[in-house]
Formats: C-alpha cells, sequence, structure tokens
C-alpha cells in the first residue's frame, strides 16, 4: 500500500475544495497552487500572461495536476468578479488566494500620477475586488471561507523608487484586519501573508544584480533567499481547517529580515 501524501495528511479541509488564486500563475502563487492541488483542492489560477496560462495548461496535462487557467486582469472589477463566480460555480467549498501584483521601480520625484494609479489598481483595487467577491459568495452560501491576501514586507517599512507599491501593500494589511472584522460573522476568515527578505521570484532577482543578492543572504539570520514554497506552505495552512481560529492577522514570512 503506497504511503498517505503528507500534503494530504497535513491540510485538513482542502479535499474537494477549489481555491481561486489571482496571479496564480507564476511565483508565490503557483507555488501554492501546487500545494492545495496535492493536498486535494481543484485549483483555478488567473493570471494576465498567455505564456504562463499556457504553462499551467502544458503542466496540468503533462503531470495530471487538477489546475485549470483563466485570463484574468485583475484591474477590470469585472474580470476579477466573474473570475471567482466561474470558479465557485461548482459548488464545492472555496478558498481564495489575491496574490496579483506588480512592482515597478520609479523615482519618487518622478513619478507619474498615472505610474502611481496603475499600481493602485492592480494592487490594492483588485486585492479588494476579489476579497470582496469571495467574501459575498462565502456569506450568500452560508458555508463561511478563507481568503488570503498577499502584502509584502515593504507594506511595513518602505522602499526607495517603490513609493506607490509599499502605499498598496501597507493598504493590503490595513484593509484585510478591517475586512476580518466584518465578515467574521459570516464564517469568513481573512488573513495576510507579507513576504519580505529577499525571495527567489522573478519579482526580486529581476531588481537585484548578483552582488545585491549575496548582500541581502549575508544579512538574513537563515543565510539564504526564500523559496516560495516557504510561503505557500503558510498561505494553504491559512486556507485550511487547522487555521479555523485565525483571521484579521499579517504574518511576515521574511527569514528573520523583520522581527517585530
Amino acid at each position: 500500500m503506497p504511503s498517505p501524501d503528507p500534503a494530504r495528511q497535513a491540510f485538513t479541509g482542502l479535499g474537494g475544495a477549489t481555491i481561486a488564486i489571482t496571479g496564480g500563475a507564476r511565483g508565490i502563487g503557483w507555488s501554492a497552487a501546487l500545494l492545495a492541488e496535492k493536498a486535494g483542492a481543484h485549483i483555478v489560477v488567473g493570471d494576465l500572461s498567455d505564456d504562463s496560462l499556457e504553462n499551467v495548461e502544458q503542466r496540468a496535462r503533462a503531470d495530471g495536476l487538477n489546475i485549470r487557467g483563466v485570463k484574468v486582469d485583475v484591474s477590470v472589477d469585472e474580470q476579477v468578479r466573474s473570475f471567482l463566480r466561474d470558479a465557485a460555480a461548482d459548488g464545492r467549498p472555496l478558498g481564495v488566494v489575491c496574490s496579483a501584483g506588480i512592482a515597478p521601480d520609479v523615482d519618487v520625484l518622478e513619478m507619474t500620477p498615472e505610474q502611481w494609479q496603475v499600481v493602485q489598481d492592480v494592487n490594492l483595487r483588485g486585492t479588494f475586488v476579489a476579497a470582496q467577491e469571495a467574501a459575498r459568495i462565502m456569506r450568500d452560501r452560508g458555508t463561511g471561507g478563507a481568503i488570503v491576501t498577499i502584502s509584502s514586507a515593504v507594506g511595513t517599512t518602505g522602499s526607495p523608487n517603490l513609493t506607490h507599491y509599499a502605499a498598496t501593500k501597507g493598504g493590503v494589511i490595513t484593509m484585510t484586519r478591517s475586512m476580518a472584522r466584518e465578515v467574521g460573522k459570516y464564517g469568513v476568515r481573512v488573513n495576510c501573508v507579507s513576504p519580505g527578505g529577499g525571495l527567489n521570484t522573478p519579482l526580486y532577482l529581476n531588481r537585484a544584480t548578483p552582488e545585491q543578492v549575496a548582500a541581502r543572504v549575508a544579512g538574513l539570520p537563515m543565510r539564504r533567499l526564500g523559496e516560495p514554497e516557504d510561503c505557500a506552505n503558510f498561505i494553504v495552512f491559512l486556507l485550511s481547517d487547522l487555521s479555523s481560529w485565525i483571521t484579521g492577522q499579517n504574518f511576515n514570512i521574511n527569514g528573520g529580515s523583520i522581527m517585530p
């Protein structure tokens, strides 16, 4: 007899559930998708990149994964709502991860209102609309559910050339706490994960030189970059029944780079 899958044993309440993930075709979102699927969930990932979605479909077919990709622009409200309604249409228990985000480098003194607004629309408004629609679906069903938003250590500390990004990520943290206070009575939990310290993802590596990466690693207590799986493990924990009395919290996953 084969050994039980440890992921299925560890994360209770995900077997047969549907987990919808915006920005789920790569990075942290994709790692969470793979882990939740391994735990028995049906996965729907939304992404704007055709290439990333094609990779999702190819991987799902090749490895027999219960994952499908849907094109969605999270800066367009109705696309977000349609994505979540479609994901929830099968009637299974629903969990949602709001992972879509962008972080273009712009000098604060040169930043235009248009550049500011693009980041707000994707990172903050997109997260809000996704979390709001998910909470409405969970309320109307009467079954509750779990929503996980993704912020960043930068949402607490700030960062040069990322003022617009930092503002959105700080907003995601307080939005999560406020929403959790309102929707808890419907059995809906809302929590936030804030990666930091340097993650082995394109979002970090594309803006850091090898020397900067080495310096970051040398300054971390763990002496290594984080992997997307380090965050995915906690995200899926927050989606599972193991976190059934946790809501309104922001969890720093950063290898000890920030110890509040």
